[in-house]
C-alpha cells in the first residue's frame, strides 16, 4: 500500500508542475497522437530460471490525448508472443478427460497488456518548441497470459491441446523516455516500462522505440 501512496502522490505533484507550466505555453489544436511500438521484454516468470533478460518480442499500439502540452492520458494494448504465466483453472484439468493423464508439453502461447496511462513531459531544450522532450508515465492496466499444454491419455495414447488462460490485475505500471520530433507532426520516442503487481511471475520489463503521429 506504501508504495501505492508514494507513486500517487509523486502522480499529483507533476500533474500540479504540468498544468502550472502549461499556462505559458501556446496550446496546440492538434490534441491527439497516435504511437506504434516495436520493442523487447523480459519474462518475469523466467529470469530465477536463467533466461536471457529482454529476449521476448513485443508488438503494441497507443493512443493519446493531450490534456495540456504537457499531459496527456494515454490507452495502450501490447502483445508480447511466447510469453505467459498462466494457471490452470479450479480443478485442474476438464472433466471429460479420461484418467490417468500425462503432461508431455507445456507452450507459452502469449501475454496481452491493456494499460491507461498519464505521461508527463518535460523540456530538454530551450526553445519553445522543444526537438527533444523526456517523459515520465505512470498508469494501471489488465495483464492475459495464455498457455496450451500438450496432453497425452494412458489409456489410449491419443494427445490433445488443453489452452487455457490468466487475468491479472496491475495496480501500477511506470517508466520514463525520451520523445524526439521528426517533423510537426511525427515524432519518434524511446520508452523502458515496468509492468509490476501483477506478482513476480507475471511482471513483464519492456524496452521500446515508437513511431508516433499528430493529428
Amino acid at each position: 500500500m506504501k508504495p501505492l501512496i508514494a507513486i500517487l502522490s509523486i502522480a499529483i505533484v507533476l500533474l500540479c508542475y504540468g498544468v502550472d507550466l502549461s499556462a505559458q505555453e501556446k496550446k496546440d489544436d492538434k490534441k491527439w497522437e497516435i504511437t506504434g511500438y516495436l520493442g523487447t521484454g523480459e519474462r518475469g516468470s523466467e529470469n530465477r530460471y536463467g533466461s536471457t533478460f529482454f529476449d521476448v518480442l513485443n508488438f503494441g499500439v497507443g493512443l493519446e490525448y493531450f490534456i495540456t502540452p504537457r499531459i496527456s492520458i494515454e490507452g495502450q494494448i501490447n502483445y508480447l508472443p511466447n510469453t505467459a504465466y498462466a494457471l490452470p483453472p479450479y480443478g485442474g484439468l476438464p472433466p471429460w478427460w479420461e484418467a490417468p493423464i500425462h503432461i508431455i508439453g507445456h507452450e507459452q502461447k502469449y501475454r496481452l497488456l491493456w494499460d491507461v496511462n498519464f505521461l508527463f513531459y518535460f523540456d530538454l531544450t530551450k526553445f519553445k518548441k522543444p526537438a527533444m522532450r523526456w517523459f515520465l508515465t505512470v498508469g494501471t492496466g489488465f495483464q492475459y497470459d495464455r498457455v496450451e499444454d500438450i496432453i497425452v491419455s494412458l489409456k489410449t495414447l491419443e494427445q490433445f491441446k488443453y489452452g487455457y488462460g490468466s487475468f491479472w490485475f496491475q495496480m501500477i505500471n511506470f517508466g520514463a523516455g525520451f520523445n524526439v520530433n521528426i517533423t510537426r507532426d511525427w515524432a519518434l520516442r524511446l520508452i523502458y516500462k515496468i509492468h509490476t503487481f501483477a506478482g513476480e511471475e507475471a511482471q513483464t520489463n519492456r524496452i521500446a522505440l515508437g513511431l508516433s503521429y499528430r493529428f
